[in-house]
């Protein structure tokens, strides 16, 4: 069984170049040093934002107060949430990761060009689709497989999204830290340590100070119950 590595687009591809191109003219950019704040969860957002560069984590605290990661952007992503009701709270608290430059086009000008424009309707349309959808590939894997599954499967979006093939497997340049994967999964540091330690021992993969490398995937798919989805949707 093999995988497109490095193959994951950024969530602009679903909007045509003229509709991408409209949003981005009337968008108002801003830059954004690392850690910074765009929303915090709960506090009304009424924006639609475009990453021109950087990168963004979404996060929500758990009962417990620590932060699960729900997902990540990078350059050429739109995110932001469409809300039925004018005054919802935001679900996810958003911030840098890196230097990051930010567009955003506020909600009424979205709903105003929507109204206006029926192909671009249809965009925003497919595109939440997809959003939606890679909400519950993220359930999925936070609920369905155990801890392991939940680690297996967010180590094959890495390699879907940064993954290089070479003679060993798959490397992953950008190798987060066990804190960081315990993020992901909503797992405590020490029980992402003894499951890549154990991984480790039976050779599914090896780890640098810089990169990781994945030997066995079919390993990988069949601890998550792999579905093959599109490089639209395997993404952190």
């Amino acid at each position: 069984m093999t995988m497109k590595c490095g193959t994951t687009k950024p969530n602009s591809f679903v909007f045509s170049q003229e509709t991408k191109q409209l949003l981005l003219e009337m968008m108002t950019f801003q830059d954004h040093s690392k850690g910074s704040i765009v929303c915090w969860e709960g506090e009304k957002c009424n924006k639609f934002f475009y990453l021109k560069s950087g990168s963004v984590k979404f996060t929500k605290l758990t009962k417990k107060g620590s932060a699960l990661i729900m997902f990540i952007y990078g350059a050429d992503d739109f995110f932001g949430e469409f809300d039925i009701d004018e005054v919802f709270p935001s679900s996810y608290s958003i911030e840098t990761t890196s230097d990051s430059v930010i567009g955003w086009i506020s909600k009424q000008e979205m709903d105003e060009l929507v109204r206006r424009d029926a192909q671009l309707a249809t965009e925003v349309l497919r595109w939440t689709s997809m959003m939606r959808k890679q909400s519950e590939m993220k359930l999925r894997d936070l609920l369905l497989y155990g801890k392991p599954g939940a680690l297996a499967s967010t180590l094959l979006r890495m390699a879907a999204m940064d993954g290089v093939e070479s003679a060993e497997g798959i490397v992953v340049p950008k190798h987060p830290s066990d804190g960081e994967l315990g993020q992901l999964i909503g797992a405590p540091r020490e029980t992402v340590n003894r499951m890549m330690n154990q991984w480790r021992k039976e050779g599914m993969l090896t780890t640098t100070g810089t990169e990781m490398i994945l030997h066995d995937i079919d390993f990988l798919k069949e601890l998550c119950y792999c579905e093959g989805c599109p490089a639209g949707i395997c993404r952190l």
